[in-house]
């Protein structure tokens, strides 16, 4: 029964750990539209669809990583590229199939899963109805699925008692990996929201491509942070360039809306 109350409490710790932060992120971010604020029910299910979208992603990553992703992409265009990849793993020390789930088949997993949990939830909902939700309720949903994934990170240290480990990976989480998925999922929807009085074929043909770009960033990213401190570092210095371009972006998409009247 200790035991059981024990794994428990470390559950509740990691998963207050990783939320609170992308509460914060999530404060953050809803200010740029307090003059025309989302409901909070649907930001609240934008949230919980990015957390569900967390628990997709990692049954759809174990199945295909269970296949042996090296035979996988050892035909077709990818077969072309595979030594690029060898050579990352070799250098890493990561095996080959490691390299292929954290470059290529994670980033297009969690973007799909991410952007299908918001489209089911919010972006078909009559309260999608300004060019800027889509980038409200895209970043949400981004941060409900951060806010497990961090805790699923946080566990292990918390539960060895490592609270030095904790904290240090708390911040890499705030800093790193919750802002790369705010701003992939951002991508997606300045694609959207851009394109968000157009016709339907085109809002498609956009939306689309703004799935390729985010699969790209996410890849790049993860790929930086398999090297060594200063490629990490470099990574991180781009999310937060990265950071200030949705923000411009952010004011270009509120004048939209008078700009199509």
């Amino acid at each position: 029964m200790i035991e059981g109350n024990t794994q428990l409490g470390t559950i509740v710790i990691a998963f207050i750990s990783g939320v609170i932060p992308t509460l914060v992120w999530l404060w953050f971010w809803t200010r740029e539209d307090k003059e025309n604020p989302e409901p909070k029910n649907m930001i609240a299910l934008a949230f919980l669809g990015g957390m569900i979208a967390v628990v997709i992603s990692l049954f759809l990553e174990k199945y295909f990583y269970g296949f042996g992703l090296k035979n996988l992409f050892s035909s077709g265009i990818f077969s072309h590229i595979l030594p690029w990849f060898q050579s990352i793993a070799t250098k890493t020390g990561i095996t080959i199939d490691k390299v292929l789930l954290v470059m290529i088949v994670a980033p297009i997993i969690e973007e799909l899963s991410k952007f299908v949990l918001a489209y089911i939830l919010v972006l078909r909902s009559k309260e999608d109805d300004e060019p800027l939700d889509p980038m409200i309720y895209m970043i949400t949903t981004a941060l409900g699925f951060a806010a497990i994934e961090n805790m699923l990170f946080l566990i292990d240290p918390i539960s060895k008692q490592n609270v030095i480990a904790s904290i240090n990976n708390g911040d890499m989480r705030f800093i790193g990996a919750t802002l790369l998925h705010t701003i992939s999922s951002a991508t997606i929807a300045l694609f959207i929201s851009y394109n968000f009085f157009d016709k339907k074929v085109e809002k498609t043909v956009y939306t689309v491509l703004g799935i390729i770009v985010a699969v790209f960033v996410h890849g790049a990213f993860n790929y930086f942070m398999l090297g060594n401190q200063g490629a990490s570092v470099t990574a991180l210095e781009l999310i937060w360039i990265a950071v200030i371009i949705v923000l411009i972006a952010f004011e270009k998409i509120k004048k939209i809306k008078l700009e199509k009247i």
